[in-house]
């Protein structure tokens, strides 16, 4: 799902890993946002505005027919020095509406 919304910060599954017989966990891995910095919560609001989104109650909380994506606050949304957003860890799941 993050990489169908934010393709710019696609990840990649590049291993797995775990506790033998426990738990498999994924690794996956991101493009490194170099010379990057926290974006403003009003920037980011316009960008979810922009791909779609409602901004709802809480904060970094947005949603669309689709998707509910949570968590998008300053230190997960870098911003570079042309002003580009990149969208580096959020939380993603399908609304009810768009099961």
């Amino acid at each position: 799902m993050h990489n169908t919304i934010f393709p710019e910060t696609y990840y990649r599954l590049h291993a797995f890993t775990g506790f033998d017989g426990r738990t498999v966990m994924p690794v996956l891995r991101q493009k490194r946002i170099a010379n990057s910095e926290p974006t403003p919560q009003i920037a980011i609001d316009t960008y979810m505005a922009a791909l779609g989104f409602n901004r709802l109650e809480q904060t970094g909380r947005y949603a669309n027919e689709v998707y509910t994506v949570w968590d998008l606050i300053p230190r997960n949304v870098l911003r570079d020095g042309d002003g580009d957003i990149y969208v580096v860890d959020a939380e993603i799941k399908r609304t009810e509406r768009g099961i």
